[in-house]
């Protein structure tokens, strides 16, 4: 094994009188990196089966989409029944979060895009009484009518037109928002 433990002195500091273990490394693991454009077969071959294997995968990512995308209707259903208790916020921000983190990979960007923008406005929004349940829904359709209309990659104009102009009205809206707290 290329390295070496040693023990060091222990903290003096008044919160803390346990020793503590410190592992040296012997070698430089930078040298055994891969980085972009290495010549070393076995990462490139890592680097092609990965790309095969998301191939395969990726005829799953409309209908995981869609899976999704259903799972954020029914948790903004879910959340306007119950008038938008602390709860059914949660659960309808984790539903947009979980878009958020996946809508990219599976190919919606702007899904993506929009999601965060929901996101944001159901975190940064400091009196929750006060969400503006049209403004969600118009996030929640955006994202089904992008997954309806499979509107893929980053060269859609009308779902960039769309995401951008959501992410503006709720910054203007946190804005405002924020503003009146300020002059209360």
């Amino acid at each position: 094994m290329d390295q070496e433990r040693t023990m060091q002195p222990q903290h003096t500091d008044a919160s803390s009188k346990q020793a503590h273990e410190v592992i040296k490394m012997e070698t430089d693991l930078r040298d055994r990196c891969i980085r972009p454009g290495d010549a070393n077969d076995a990462a490139q071959q890592a680097i092609a089966n990965a790309e095969q294997a998301l191939d395969q995968l990726s005829v799953n990512f409309d209908e995981w989409m869609a899976t999704e995308s259903g799972h954020l209707t029914a948790a903004n259903d879910a959340a306007k029944a119950a008038s938008f208790t602390p709860e059914s916020l949660d659960e309808l921000f984790q539903a947009a979060h979980n878009l958020k983190g996946q809508a990219t990979t599976l190919g919606y960007p702007f899904a993506d895009e929009i999601c965060a923008s929901l996101c944001r406005l159901i975190d940064s929004l400091p009196d929750k009484s006060r969400l503006p349940g049209i403004l969600v829904d118009q996030h929640v359709n955006a994202v089904r009518a992008l997954v309806s209309e499979n509107a893929k990659g980053t060269d859609n104009p009308k779902a960039s037109v769309l995401a951008k102009r959501l992410r503006d009205v709720t910054n203007d809206f946190l804005v405002q928002e924020k503003s009146q707290i300020k002059s209360a």
